[in-house]
């Protein structure tokens, strides 16, 4: 039992902590409507108690002390008139029950799925802004799948079952409460036997339920990670005939996960089909009970009538509470993953995290006057004992064309990084004029850079969307389009071979286009912004000679004007 309520401690402390920057003051608003609504679950209850006292003898009600009272607050009224009445406001008084209940529905969904939304965006952006060094070390599909998929899991299996069960305990506390008023000794015994039953089930199940959330973590994981695989290498995957590893793969995990969820649901909704047998059973036991000691049917008769409802209110609030419980305990994980990224997120937003308070909007460009220098620069790769780069001493004047030669493995594309402010030199300084580049002003360095790599990268949109990249579509500037296109030799193309120009689509990855347009056009991107400084990461190499002699020719037309390396 301790264990459980540390378990139940700990998973509230989580979410708390997780809905706290979302505002408390909506958390406790859909807190106290889940606990008003147990509230009014009981009112709809007891509202019939008058109306069954009423039909079965009015002069019992009329000769009571509280009865007597209570009519002394209406008017006149003959007996019929009294029924009717009593009637109209059991039902106006369940209707609004049962209003506060649809209104907690959807005050508790809207909030739910509202802070998972803020959720993703907020692990995103905070992801996002980790070191690039960072990306290095973990999968994509992982990311992936913290992002969307355990922030999914954590708002429909954790954050919205732990609001719903407020609103169920709230209702069994106060049913049962209203119940002894009715009839002590059966409500003490009924309340007993089904929660002694329930808890025995939770307990009974508890270590299937921790193998479930760990068989489920594992078993989401690889289908993510399975599913990016294949489509994002799906050329070399065709090529290779490689399909069907990676679909049995995707199927294994698929399996797992399908089986695990299929019994997460026969346990949790299994035992109301044992439990009602046993309510009912109750119920015709009591009215045997009284039947046989000869007691008058019309003074027991409201109290079994309140017992029925409230045991029809009752046995759903608990299953529901058993089933919201079961679905915590095995979607727990997705609360622990989102927590730990979410919680070491917040914890390394200081020193190496790019951006301001979370925010990635751009800063103003860096300018520089004179040169980029690297001294004594060395770079070593987290967990690797080996530096790539070490004590590199290197001046570039603003300007000037520097080309950058060596083997395969010599740290071409690592000093290309280091000078993009991609990564932090292990020791060594890189000073922009005479200012160190560090994590608080390289954001602003990028940008004033154009950046060709040797694999272009396009999204699934326009070509003016994948020239201006990043820049908002009411934003981009035709004129800086064309100009760019130009320098690149690849205007003619856009203009009068793609049939929609520059609202063609380029599809995933730019598959539409061939390896040269796709240079070409991340050429355009690097010019779009008129940088300062050009980086070239052997940008020509898909082209064919004549377009690269063009492409160069527009470089090389650029010397003077511009630091190309």
């Amino acid at each position: 039992m301790e264990k459980l309520f540390h378990n139940g401690w700990d998973l509230a402390r989580k979410v708390y902590v997780l809905a706290r920057p979302y505002g408390r003051k909506k958390l406790v608003s859909v807190c106290a409507l889940s606990i008003a609504q147990g509230l009014f679950q009981v009112i709809g209850v007891t509202s019939i108690f008058p109306f069954l006292a009423l039909a079965s003898d009015p002069s019992r009600l009329r000769n009571s002390r509280m009865g007597s009272r209570f009519l002394e607050l209406l008017p006149e009224m003959n007996d019929a008139q009294l029924l009717r009445t009593a009637g109209l406001f059991a039902i106006a008084m369940l209707a609004l029950s049962n209003g506060v209940n649809l209104l907690a529905e959807y005050v508790r969904n809207r909030y739910g799925h509202g802070f998972g939304h803020w959720l993703r965006t907020r692990l995103l952006r905070k992801i996002a802004s980790r070191p690039y060094t960072d990306f290095l070390q973990e999968n994509s599909g992982v990311l992936v799948k913290k992002v969307v998929g355990d922030v999914m899991f954590f708002t429909t299996g954790v954050l919205l079952p732990l609001l719903d069960s407020l609103a169920r305990i709230a209702t069994i506390i106060l049913l049962v409460a209203a119940l002894i008023l009715v009839h002590p000794q059966i409500a003490l015994v009924a309340s007993s036997v089904l929660g002694l039953f329930y808890l025995a089930i939770y307990r009974i199940f508890g270590r299937w339920r921790q193998e479930t959330s760990e068989g489920l973590k594992h078993s989401t994981r690889g289908t993510y990670i399975e599913a990016q695989q294949i489509f994002g290498g799906i050329k070399p995957v065709k090529v290779h005939r490689a399909e069907e590893p990676f679909i049995a793969r995707f199927s294994s995990h698929s399996a797992r996960e399908a089986r695990l969820m299929s019994w997460v649901g026969i346990i949790s909704n299994g035992p109301r089909y044992l439990v009602e047998p046993i309510a009912f059973g109750g119920l015709v036991a009591a009215v045997l009970f009284y039947s046989a000691r000869g007691q008058d049917f019309s003074a027991i008769l409201p109290n079994l009538g309140v017992m029925a409802l409230a045991g029809y209110r009752l046995l759903p609030a608990l299953q529901l509470l058993y089933g919201q419980m079961n679905h915590l305990a095995t979607m727990r994980h997705s609360l622990d993953e989102v927590y730990d990224e979410f919680v070491a997120a917040e914890r390394s937003s200081g020193k190496d995290s790019e951006g301001r308070n979370g925010h990635l909007h751009a800063p103003a460009t860096m300018a520089w006057e004179r040169s980029i220098t690297l001294k004594n620069l060395s770079f070593s790769y987290p967990g690797t004992g080996k530096p790539v780069i070490e004590n590199l001493n290197l001046v570039i004047p603003k300007n000037s064309s520097i080309g950058i030669v060596g083997t395969t493995g010599s740290g071409k594309s690592t000093l290309v990084d280091l000078i993009l402010g991609l990564h932090l030199p292990t020791s060594g300084q890189i000073l922009i004029d005479n200012t160190p580049l560090g994590p608080e002003n390289r954001r602003a360095w990028r940008g004033g850079i154009g950046y060709v790599p040797q694999e272009i990268f396009l999204i699934d949109d326009t070509v003016a969307a994948n020239v201006a990249f990043g820049v908002p579509r009411d934003a981009i500037d035709m004129n800086a389009l064309r100009r760019a296109a130009a320098a690149a030799q690849i205007l003619d193309f856009i203009e009068n071979d793609l049939p929609q120009s520059w609202l063609s689509v380029v599809g995933e990855r730019g598959v539409r286009l061939s390896g040269g347009q796709r240079q070409r056009l991340g050429l355009a991107r690097a010019l779009y912004h008129q940088p300062s400084l050009l980086v070239l990461d052997e940008a020509t190499s898909a082209l064919d000679m004549e377009t690269e002699a063009r492409v160069m020719e527009a470089i090389e037309a650029l010397q003077g004007t511009i630091t190309m390396l």
